[in-house]
């Protein structure tokens, strides 16, 4: 009986397997970790683009309890946390670099005026940076619009903070306690 492969086609086949196994192998890691590295920018996207929406949920919701006076001190406190929260997940999910400028924020909130001030350029402030342009396009950098956005984020963080810490003394024409 005759050998279906003989001993020379079958030495050569089996170098060609193993080379390609071992170039196979020698690739897995490279592109298991560009597997990982791919998963992982799918990761922070998603973070960045639930983040980015919770935001602005947060300020409408809260500019709309406010108005129609539905907003009880809890609910501030409440939404004013989850502005925080999200505000500082998508700063940590920008990258801009550090660009942005201290903006003086009024601490003393005091009367339904100031409340009302107060939430007011919270909202503002929210929906500015939400439709800044530099969220539209990243091809083109433009360092005054990051500058800006950045500015922005870090004022939404402060008076949202601010406002979480006053929370207790909210009153809105008969809603809240005083």
């Amino acid at each position: 009986m005759r050998p279906i492969i003989n001993s020379g086609l079958f030495v050569a086949l089996s170098l060609m397997i193993f080379g390609m196994t071992a170039r196979v192998c020698a690739q897995a890691p490279a592109s298991s970790s560009a597997i990982e590295l791919e998963r992982s920018r799918a990761n922070a996207r998603n973070q960045f683009a639930r983040n980015f929406r919770e935001l602005q949920l947060n300020g409408q919701k809260l500019l709309k309890d406010h108005k129609s006076r539905k907003l009880t001190p809890k609910d501030l406190a409440k939404h004013a946390r989850n502005i925080n929260k999200n505000a500082k997940n998508v700063r940590s999910l920008l990258a801009l670099g550090n660009l942005a400028e201290k903006v003086d924020i009024e601490k003393n909130i005091d009367s339904p005026d100031k409340f009302d001030e107060s939430i007011q350029r919270l909202a503002t402030l929210i929906w500015d940076f939400a439709h800044n342009p530099i969220h539209k396009n990243s091809k083109v950098f433009n360092t005054d619009l990051a500058a800006q956005a950045q500015t922005d984020l870090l004022a939404i963080i402060d008076m949202s903070k601010i406002l979480e810490s006053v929370a207790r003394d909210y009153y809105h024409n008969g809603v809240g306690e005083k």
